[in-house]
């Protein structure tokens, strides 16, 4: 089985241009002291060598196994702004938007960008978790934010661009990106396929069986 791993360097102006962003949005972000928070929940049934997407804006995405052939998806929107009035109008431009097609379980986060321009007008993030059925096919997106992904056999995809992506006792196929963020993997065995792992600018640590036959390219 093949394990590859690529790992992109950025140069060092780059890097530290995005600190300075960083820290300018911590300026803007410091006097958003009011939050507002809601949960959306729902259950669906998978078909038989179903896919389940999730696709994430700013927020983690957590999945773990569930029994039978249930997906449950819960998810937190939480929204923070300088006043409550602000905090409540940013969380209602976050929206959960689930379809079901094709085998496909899909749930994407939708946020609607503000009218008029100005600063303080709220920073939005949901934060998803989610169970699957332990062999189905699963492909997690997110913008901002990390994804957590534990005991699933089936194929996994699992895309960030400013997070982590983190597996624990996986025995399926699995691919892996980030851009900013690093790779912590851990897998039970090796499946057809092998494991895919790609990082920009972040450490890739690789765990396997000792029994693994692997070729690490």
């Amino acid at each position: 089985m093949n394990v590859r791993v690529s790992r992109r360097l950025v140069p060092a102006l780059l890097v530290a241009l995005l600190a300075t962003a960083s820290t300018a949005c911590d300026i803007v972000t410091a006097d958003l002291r009011s939050e507002e928070v809601a949960q959306w929940h729902k259950t669906f049934t998978l078909d038989a060598n179903g896919r389940v997407e999730i696709d994430n804006v700013n927020g983690k995405i957590r999945v773990e196994p569930s029994d039978g052939t249930t997906v449950d998806v819960t998810a937190v929107k939480r929204a923070r702004a300088a006043s409550p009035e602000q905090a409540k109008a940013a969380l209602e431009r976050a929206a959960i938007v689930d379809t079901v097609a094709g085998g496909v379980v899909k749930v994407e986060t939708k946020i609607a960008r503000p009218q008029g321009i100005g600063f303080n007008m709220g920073n939005t993030q949901v934060e998803y978790t989610v169970k699957v059925p332990a062999g189905a096919e699963v492909k997690l997106t997110t913008v901002n934010g990390s994804i957590e992904v534990t005991g699933l056999k089936g194929r996994v995809t699992a895309e960030t661009t400013n997070g982590a992506v983190e597996t624990r006792g996986l025995t399926g196929q699995l691919e892996a990106s980030t851009t900013n963020g690093g790779l912590d993997i851990d897998v039970a065995s090796l499946a057809d396929g092998g494991v895919k792992l790609e990082c920009t600018n972040g450490g890739i640590s690789v765990r396997l069986p000792r029994d693994a036959k692997a070729t690490i390219s």
